[in-house]
C-alpha cells in the first residue's frame, strides 16, 4: 500500500481535528488540576477552591489543620506525579522504531511480542537501575529462508541482539522542567546486523499531557530522528480513556540501503513519518498499533511488572505474626528447669520459621550465658531474622541469664552470631529502647564455639538424615539447527540430608516425560568448536530416555574462625562430570569484600549410567578425534558487595576446563524483593572462532524468589541463565556449593 502526499495531508487534518475537538476538554481538565502560578494560589478546582483556603482568624485550629493537610496532600501528588513511559518495537522507552530518553522504574521486567513488517519480534527488558535499561531482541525474517539451516527444520532466518540505554539526566529529576538526555546502543552483541548508536533529548510537557523527543544516530539510525506522544484524556474522568496515547515519530532508518536493512521486503519507505496509537491496560499490559513507512500496519503487545520492588502478588496470609506470647521471664530454677527453657525456645523458634539445633548453658564465675544454635529456614533478609529473634528473646529470656548468644547455622556450618545482653532485652521488652538501638548494641559477630569445660549441653536436635523433594526438571535450547526453540520437561526426585550430623549429601534422579531434543546433533553446523568438547556435547546427556543420576555427592563445610571458611565436595557433581572440588574463602562479618580460591579435579561421565570415560572429543574441522582427558580448574576469586547500590561484583582468574586461561567478570544487581539480575563476560586465550571472529563467553542470568507467588515467606528461588553461544571456551564444571553465595544470603 502506498501513502501519497494527499493522503498524508488528510492524516494531518484528522489529527488537527481531533486536537481541536478535545482541547477544550483537556485544557479544562488540566486547568482544574493545577496550581495557578499567576495568582499564586489554587485554581478553580472545586476540591481546592480559593474560598476553601481563605482562612478566617476565627476558625478553630482543627479546621486550619485539616486545610493544611489537604494542601500538603495536593502538592505531594503533584511532586510525585510521573508521566507514563511508552515503549517501542524493541521494548525500549520510545515510540515505534525510534527511542526516547525515558525509561521505566528500576526492577521492572517486561516481555513483548510484535508483528513489525517484515519481522516478527520477541523482546525482553530488564530495568537494572533508574538510569540503565537493557533489552534483548529476537527477530525472525518472515519469508526469508536460512540457506543452510532451513532445510533441516530451523524455519525462517533469524537474528538476536541486545540493546543498552544509559540515562545521563532524566526528565523526572527536574520534575519535567528540563529535558532528559540519554545515549544508547542497539544490537551491540551478536551479529550486529542492526547496530546503531544514538543520543536523544526528551522534554515532557506535563500540563499538556505530551512528550517530545529529538535525537541523532549513526549506522542503522542515520541522522536526526524524533517523536512525540500525546495523552489527551489522561486527566479525564473516563478511566478507560486515560491511558489512550497518540504517537508520531520521524524515522531516521535508511531502509533502502541494503547494508542497513537486511530484509528485501523491508526496503520500501514512502514516508519517514510513522503514526499510531498505544493503550495501557491494568498498568502493566501495553498494546500498540501503527502505520509505518507509509505502507504497512504493525502491532505489538507487551507486559511488564516490577519484580524488584514487589511485596508479592499475593498477601502473606500464611505467615505467623512476630512472637508476642506467652511471655515467660522466670529464671532458671526448680520452677523453670533447664530442659523446660530449651523446649520454650525450640517451640517459639519453630513457629517463627527457625530450627533450633543446640542449646548450651555456660557458667563462668557466676555469669550465665545461654547459647542457641539456630537455622533460618524461610527469611531472605538478615534484618527480618533479627526482628523475629528480638521478639522471641525479649519474651523468653530468663531473668538470671546475663547474656544470650544466637548462632546462625547453615549446612552444619556456623556463619555468624548475635550477642544479646538480657538487660537490653528487658529494656526492649518494656519499650525503653527500640529495634534500632537494640541492633546497635547487638551487631553481627564472627561465629564462635562454646567453652566445653564450663558449658552444659541442654538440648541437641540431630539434623534430618534424609529429605525427599519432587521438583520440575526443564532444559531449553535456543538456535538449534532443527528449530529455534527446543525443550525437555520432566521431574527430578531429590534425596538429601546429613550423615553423622555434619556431612551433607545430595542425590538427584531425573527423567524427561516430554522432549523434542532427540533429533538434535551435538555439533554446530556452521561453527564447530575446535577446543576439546567439555560442554558443547551436553545435548547427548539431555537425550537419555531412561532415569538419569544427575548428581550424587557428599559435602563438608567448615568455619575455621575469624572469617575463614573452607569446603570439600566429592562425587557425581553434575550430569557431565564427577570428581572432587574444594574451596577456601575469607569473608569477615560486616565486610563488603571477600577473597577466596576454588578448584576441582574431575573426570567426564558417560552419557548413560554413572560410569566415567577417560577420553573427550575434539574436532578437527568436522572430523572427531578423541584425546585423553582429566579435567582441572582452579581460580582466585574476588568479591565485592556494593550495598548502597545493590550491586554485587565477582572476578575470577585462573584455568578453565578446556585448558584455557583467563578472567571471568560477573556483575549482578539485587533488589529488595530478592530479585537478582546479572551478566558475565569471560576473556580467555582459548581462541574460539565464530563467524571468523574470536568469541569470548558472555551471557545473562536472573534469579527470582518464588515467594512472590506464595501466600507465605520462603527462601526458594528459581534461576535461569543463558550464554550468547553454547561453546567450550570459559567453561567450568560445578564443584559444590559456592561458599560466598551461601554466606552472603545470610547477610543480605
Amino acid at each position: 500500500m502506498t501513502l501519497s502526499l494527499p493522503s498524508i495531508s488528510r492524516l494531518w487534518s484528522i489529527l488537527a481535528l481531533i486536537f481541536l475537538c478535545t482541547y477544550p476538554i483537556i485544557s479544562a481538565s488540566a486547568d482544574s488540576d493545577y496550581y495557578d502560578s499567576e495568582n499564586d494560589g489554587l485554581d478553580d478546582n472545586p476540591a481546592f477552591d480559593e474560598e476553601l483556603f481563605c482562612f478566617d482568624e476565627k476558625e478553630d485550629n482543627e479546621s486550619n489543620l485539616f486545610q493544611d493537610l489537604m494542601i500538603v496532600d495536593y502538592w505531594n501528588q503533584r511532586l510525585n506525579e510521573r508521566f507514563p513511559v511508552m515503549y517501542n518495537h524493541l521494548l525500549q522507552g520510545g515510540y515505534f522504531s525510534m527511542p526516547s530518553a525515558r525509561m521505566g522504574h528500576e526492577g521492572e521486567i517486561a516481555i513483548g511480542y510484535g508483528q513489525v513488517h517484515p519481522y516478527t519480534h520477541y523482546n525482553i527488558r530488564f530495568q537494572l537501575t533508574n538510569f540503565l535499561e537493557l533489552t534483548g531482541s529476537y527477530r525472525i525474517f518472515n519469508g526469508v529462508e536460512d540457506p543452510i539451516l532451513t532445510p533441516m527444520g530451523f524455519g525462517d532466518f533469524s537474528d538476536k541482539g541486545a540493546n543498552l540505554k544509559l540515562s545521563i539526566f532524566s526528565a523526572e529529576a527536574s520534575h519535567y522542567q528540563l529535558p532528559g538526555f540519554a545515549i544508547g546502543m542497539e544490537d551491540f552483541i551478536g551479529t550486529r546486523a542492526f547496530k546503531a548508536y544514538y543520543a536523544v533529548l526528551t522534554q515532557v510537557f506535563l500540563d499538556q499531557n505530551m512528550e517530545v523527543s529529538l535525537g541523532y544516530g549513526v549506522n542503522r539510525i542515520d541522522g536526526f530522528f524524533g517523536g512525540m506522544t500525546w495523552m489527551p484524556f489522561r486527566r479525564s474522568e473516563w478511566a478507560y480513556l486515560q491511558n489512550l496515547t497518540f504517537s508520531l515519530e520521524y524515522d531516521a532508518i535508511p531502509y533502502k540501503n541494503e547494508t542497513i536493512e537486511r530484509h528485501p521486503k523491508g526496503r520500501n519507505k514512502y514516508t519517514p513519518w510513522h503514526i499510531g496509537v498505544k493503550y495501557r491496560l491494568f498498568d502493566g499490559l501495553d498494546f500498540s498499533a501503527a502505520y509505518i513507512r507509509g505502507e504497512e500496519f504493525t502491532f505489538t503487545v507487551s507486559a511488564f511488572y516490577n519484580f524488584g520492588y514487589s511485596k508479592g502478588l499475593l498477601p502473606k496470609i500464611d505467615d505467623c505474626l512476630p512472637y508476642k506470647a506467652p511471655v515467660n521471664m522466670e529464671p532458671i530454677n526448680d520452677l523453670r528447669p533447664e530442659d523446660v527453657i530449651a523446649q520454650d525456645f525450640a517451640y517459639a523458634l519453630g513457629c517463627q520459621g527457625f530450627r533450633l539445633s543446640e542449646v548450651w548453658l555456660t557458667d563462668e564465675e557466676g555469669s550465665l550465658t545461654l547459647r542457641l544454635v539456630v537455622t533460618n529456614l524461610i527469611y531472605r533478609e538478615e534484618r527480618i531474622v533479627r526482628q523475629r529473634l528480638d521478639a522471641i528473646l525479649s519474651a523468653l529470656a530468663p531473668d538470671n541469664v546475663d547474656q544470650i548468644i544466637v548462632v546462625i547455622d547453615t549446612l552444619s556450618m556456623h556463619i555468624q552470631e548475635y550477642h544479646y545482653s538480657t538487660a537490653m532485652l528487658r529494656q526492649y521488652r518494656d519499650q525503653q529502647i527500640g529495634p534500632y538501638e537494640l541492633s546497635i548494641v547487638t551487631p553481627l559477630q564472627e561465629a564462635s564455639s562454646p567453652d566445653f569445660f564450663n558449658s552444659k549441653l541442654l538440648y541437641k536436635r540431630h539434623k534430618e538424615w534424609w529429605n525427599i523433594e519432587l521438583l520440575p526438571r526443564t532444559q531449553t535450547l535456543f538456535g538449534s539447527s532443527r528449530g529455534k526453540f527446543k525443550y525437555a520437561l520432566g521431574l527430578t526426585l531429590s534425596v538429601n540430608g546429613f550423615l553423622f550430623d555434619d556431612i551433607y549429601y545430595s542425590v538427584n534422579l531425573g527423567y524427561f516425560f516430554l522432549s523434542d531434543l532427540y533429533g538434535l546433533n551435538d555439533v554446530d553446523r556452521l561453527n564447530p568448536s575446535q577446543l576439546i568438547n567439555v560442554r558443547t556435547d551436553i545435548i547427548r546427556y539431555y537425550q537419555q530416555r531412561s532415569v538419569t543420576v544427575d548428581e550424587a555427592y557428599i559435602e563438608k563445610v567448615w568455619n575455621i574462625g575469624k572469617g575463614w571458611y573452607t569446603r570439600i565436595t566429592l562425587g557425581l557433581l553434575e550430569q557431565e562430570y564427577g570428581g572432587v572440588g574444594a574451596e577456601w574463602l575469607y569473608y569477615p562479618v560486616n565486610s563488603s569484600w571477600a577473597i577466596g580460591m576454588s578448584g576441582a579435579l574431575v573426570k567426564k561421565r558417560k552419557p548413560e549410567g554413572i560410569g566415567f570415560t577417560d577420553k573427550v572429543r575434539q574436532l578437527h574441522g568436522f572430523v572427531p578425534h578423541y584425546v585423553r582427558f582429566i579435567g582441572s580448574q582452579f581460580f582466585l576469586n574476588l568479591y565485592y558487595d556494593w550495598r548502597d547500590t545493590g550491586l554485587l561484583f565477582k572476578v575470577s582468574g585462573g584455568k578453565f576446563l578446556a585448558n584455557d586461561y583467563g578472567v571471568r567478570t560477573e556483575i549482578s544487581r539485587y533488589f529488595p524483593s530478592g530479585l537478582r539480575l546479572g551478566c558475565w563476560y569471560t576473556y580467555t586465550n582459548g581462541h574460539d572462532v565464530i563467524n571468523n571472529e574470536i568469541y569470548q563467553d558472555k551471557g545473562i542470568f536472573f534469579s527470582v524468589p518464588l515467594d512472590i507467588f506464595y501466600t507465605r515467606t520462603s527462601r526458594t528461588r528459581w534461576g535461569y541463565g543463558m550464554s550468547a553461544w553454547l561453546r567450550d571456551v570459559g567453561v567450568t564444571a560445578y564443584s559444590g556449593t559456592e561458599l560466598y553465595e551461601l554466606i552472603n544470603q545470610e547477610r543480605q
